[in-house]
């Protein structure tokens, strides 16, 4: 079983098909050309954007809904992550030859803490970066998105600024299918 197939278990998505499937390529948060990982692609096509918990939310390229848009969401939190001082952070991504400009939001939290991709070498292997609300801490995770999602709904990753009730109830995922999310 792989990754998709154990969080599909998990957390069953939505009936049917996400009628607009992700991207896995187009415009980057500086307006490059950039390719997305083919797993959060393949997560895409099968929730959709959406949230996991009514906590987590995941986004999608090229999203009507400019909340859930990665280009977006990516464009408007890089340009202010990149004005802040956030001195642990930036030694952090200058290791991987990277500065906040660079960075892609994939998801953020209801608490406002925000899910990055680190683009180095080969999409499917981009470290994930999770920043808490107010960049007071932050989390560096190896994993795609679809690995860092089962990890987190079956508590084998823990997020230490993620509240507990995250996980007191079993995985559940609403997808937005337009002006709102819907339990299906």
């Amino acid at each position: 079983m792989d990754t998709l197939d154990s969080l599909v278990h998990l957390c069953p998505p939505p009936v049917g098909k996400h009628a607009r499937p992700g991207s896995v390529s187009g415009a980057g948060a500086g307006g490059t050309k950039l390719t997305l990982p083919l797993s959060h692609a393949r997560l895409l096509e099968t929730y959709g954007p959406g949230s996991f918990n009514d906590f987590l939310w995941i986004y999608e390229q090229g999203c009507p809904n400019p909340w859930l848009d990665i280009t977006q969401r990516s464009r408007e939190t890089t340009q202010l992550l990149s004005r802040k001082q956030i001195p642990e952070i930036r030694s952090l991504l200058s290791h991987f030859g990277s500065n906040p400009s660079l960075l892609i939001q994939w998801g953020a939290t209801d608490n406002a803490d925000e899910i990055f991709w680190i683009p180095e070498g080969d999409p499917e292997e981009w470290p994930t970066l999770i920043v808490e609300a107010g960049q007071l801490s932050f989390q560096i995770v190896r994993q795609n998105s679809l690995e860092l999602l089962l990890g987190l709904l079956e508590g084998t990753l823990d997020c230490p600024f993620f509240p507990e009730e995250f996980l007191t109830h079993p995985p559940a995922f609403e997808r937005w299918t337009g002006d709102q999310c819907d339990d299906d």
